[in-house]
């Protein structure tokens, strides 16, 4: 099945290396646009980024994804 416009809730990369660059840039994008985040996809993202600690926002250097 494709991605489409699914979000992170419905869709993530098979490849489970790729999961945590992909969320990152996934709440890089809704931050810079100020987009909001449904509570099932917030859920989905935490468990990915949970994995990942060290995971930085993209054209950020700080380390680590908070996501409130």
């Amino acid at each position: 099945m494709g991605k489409g416009d699914k979000d992170a809730s419905a869709w993530l990369p098979a490849n489970k290396k790729f999961q945590c660059a992909y969320v990152a840039r996934q709440v890089a994008v809704k931050k810079a646009y100020g987009l909001w985040v449904t509570s099932e996809e917030g859920d989905a993202m935490r468990k990915v980024l949970n994995g990942c600690p060290g995971e930085a926002l993209p054209g950020e250097g700080a380390k680590g994804v908070a996501l409130r």
